[in-house]
């Protein structure tokens, strides 16, 4: 999609057109904006009709693994709202493994939080390839004000912002 038309003026997409654009990518947006899909790097669906339920949607599938702890949680579907199902062992704080529940495979990290535990984003894919690099991601620390599904490069975009040299 060209950003400028022929003249160098900037294109404001109509809304149908950013829709589109969403949908392409994996994401949906009703009232709210979620995704409708995410996969393990190994390619397995993470998002089923019959997961925990957040405002109607399936949650996200995730096996988290803690020090002494490990067990099956949904987290929301819904960028930035942090709401989860299960997990109610796990210490405010606790550093998780996030993996597939199916297939067991750690997620990939793609950087740093600022959280004051040291947690790092987890992604989780948009699509069954996992290089191209269209994901969201989350703190892996168990009750991290960062711990809400965002998307990856806004996360990618702020942590050149703030740490570029």
């Amino acid at each position: 999609m060209d950003h400028f038309d022929e003249e160098g003026k900037l294109k404001i997409p109509d809304k149908p057109t950013i829709v589109n654009e969403l949908e392409k990518r994996g994401l949906e947006c009703d009232k709210n904006l979620h995704v409708k899909q995410v996969y393990c790097p190994n390619g397995h669906e993470m998002i089923m009709p019959d997961n925990a339920k957040f405002d109607g949607m399936p949650g996200i599938k995730l096996f988290l693994k803690g020090e002494n702890k490990e067990e099956i949680v949904y987290i929301s579907p819904f960028l930035n709202k942090r709401h989860r199902t299960g997990g109610d062992d796990f210490g405010h704080g606790d550093k998780l493994e996030v993996r597939c529940p199916v297939c067991d495979v750690k997620m990939p990290v793609i950087g740093p939080c600022d959280c004051q535990w040291n947690g790092e984003y987890v992604m989780l894919s948009l699509d069954k390839d996992p290089t191209n690099r269209n994901a969201v991601c989350f703190c892996d620390i168990w009750g991290c004000p960062k711990g809400d599904v965002r998307l990856a490069g806004e996360v990618v975009a702020e942590y050149i912002r703030d740490y570029r040299l």
